[in-house]
């Protein structure tokens, strides 16, 4: 009997419970009792994605399905941003709950690396059957153009013609001395989309001419050297000095100068030649990192140190608060100094402080560099351009990230820079 009324009292108290859920349904008017399973959440794509900075990031998102439900992916909510002008790891995390309440959430990392990424070193072709992305990374390096079968009257002969993903430098030779053209270029295309001419820009105190034109370029490769041909039609003014050079005009021939061991480690190696022992070797204390963060930027100087003494790179430019003697000697009228000096770092092994601000234009020291490859700090020498083995200087890197650079020469004077 003790046990029949036991029974009895429990089926009363489940008759109570039940129709007190019944009055106060959970929200949605699902029985959480009933739904307890968690909804699923499937990512569309890869739960890890590495892009390279400066890229454009666009999320793919996910999906989710239920149980009861069914499908609840237009109940998704996302939280989390991807900066990708600034290299790190980012979570972006995806939430959803079914009716009765039950809620889940997934994460995906996106990794922002620095660009490791060096245009194509062996790249070939004719330009005139290449887009501009294409013939970017065939014009890409430094040519050494050839001037052995040509005479000239003028005293000027090529020396080198440098292209990077926006620049150029063209090293001429006058008169025993060189000079050189820096500055932006354009690939213009025809009405198929392909690059029928690259013009060489240059700046005359402010303003922004053309001063040579290249056609009929192409690339080919014998063995494990790359060869140039071109056609330059040359128009440089008066004013830049070296206007004698106007009668290099014609068809000229070059060799791709080989970069340095680095670069290969970090480009595209898109062509079987480059995966010779020879050619992908990496240099024993420089990574390809180092050697990457240090070419793949312009740099901008900030402040010079010397004997304790701080200066910005606009007072560094003047000497007691006179025009310095280097930018502004007895050759220049009504001389104005520049106001700031960039430089920038090739693959390979050129370098060149362009300084601007001057009457005159961009003004261009360039001149060659190469990794030391020693144990200890990050060094380097850098030489001038008169052939003078004994003229170089030991740089010595404190500092290098992608913002930033602080180098020390062999006087232990500290010049520290910014990316651009």
């Amino acid at each position: 009997m003790k046990n029949r009324y036991l029974i009895l009292a429990s089926i009363v108290l489940l008759i109570i419970s039940c129709e007190k859920d019944m009055v106060n349904p959970p929200p949605g008017g699902v029985d959480a009792s009933v739904d307890i399973r968690f909804p699923v959440i499937s990512l569309i794509g890869s739960s890890s994605i590495s892009i390279e900075r400066g890229t454009t990031y666009s999320d793919a998102g996910a999906t989710a399905s239920d149980n009861i439900d069914g499908d609840i992916t237009s109940s998704i909510t996302s939280s989390g941003l991807v900066d990708t002008s600034t290299p790190g790891t980012y979570t972006i995390t995806y939430s959803v709950s079914d009716a009765a309440g039950n809620s889940t959430s997934l994460s995906r990392t996106i990794i922002v690396n620095e660009s490791a990424a060096i245009t194509a070193l062996a790249a070939t072709g004719v330009l005139s059957e290449q887009t501009p992305a294409e013939a970017k990374k065939t014009i890409s390096g430094k040519w050494n153009i050839n001037n052995s079968s040509k005479s000239f009257n003028t005293g000027c002969e090529f020396d080198y013609i440098e292209f990077t993903d926006d620049y150029y430098l063209m090293a001429l030779i006058l008169d025993g001395e060189t000079v050189s053209a820096f500055g932006s270029y354009v690939l213009n295309e025809d009405s198929e989309g392909n690059v029928n001419s690259v013009d060489l820009n240059y700046n005359i105190g402010g303003s922004e001419i053309v001063i040579a034109s290249l056609t009929d370029i192409s690339v080919t490769m014998t063995g494990l050297d790359l060869f140039a041909t071109f056609t330059v039609d040359l128009d440089i003014p008066e004013a830049a000095a070296f206007d004698s050079c106007n009668s290099l005009d014609g068809t000229w021939d070059s060799t791709k100068q080989d970069p340095m061991p680095q670069s290969y480690a970090a480009a595209e190696t898109s062509s079987s030649s480059l995966n010779s022992p020879t050619n992908s070797s990496s240099n024993t204390y420089i990574d390809s990192d180092t050697h990457v963060l240090l070419i793949n930027n312009s740099w901008e100087l900030k402040t010079v140190t010397s004997d304790g003494i701080t200066l910005s790179a606009e007072d560094f430019l003047f000497d007691d608060g006179e025009p310095d003697e280097v930018f502004c000697d007895e050759n220049y009228e009504n001389c104005s100094p520049p106001t700031s000096v960039n430089i920038q770092f090739s693959a390979y092994g050129s370098y060149n402080f362009v300084f601007f601000g001057s009457l005159y234009g961009p003004q261009v020291e360039p001149g060659t560099w190469i990794w030391i490859d020693e144990p200890g700090p990050k060094r380097f020498y850098v030489f001038g351009t008169d052939d003078d083995p004994e003229d170089y200087e030991i740089i010595t890197i404190s500092v290098l990230t992608e913002y930033e650079l602080i180098v020390t020469n062999s006087d232990g004077d500290v010049y520290s820079f910014v990316a651009l």
